[in-house]
């Protein structure tokens, strides 16, 4: 979770990738989990908002300091 908030506050290949959208059709199947995702569900947030919070780095702190005794803010 602290490397989500370093890939936003800093413009890379990492970050583009990480954003990024690939054109085409959509496979078949259930979709699959992405990272972002478990991000958003874990922190019960929008993704709009984990972006916000990602770029300011002392509130991106204190919403990943719970995060390992199951007290993630909601």
């Amino acid at each position: 979770m602290k490397y989500y908030g370093h890939l936003r506050r800093h413009d890379s290949i990492q970050r583009r990738i990480l954003e990024g959208k690939i054109d085409g059709r959509r496979g078949r199947g259930r979709r699959r989990q992405t990272w972002l995702g478990n991000i958003q569900e874990t922190y019960q947030m929008k993704m709009c908002e984990v972006c916000e919070t990602a770029l300011d780095r002392r509130r991106w702190r204190t919403v990943t300091a719970h995060l390992g005794d199951g007290m993630a803010p909601s």
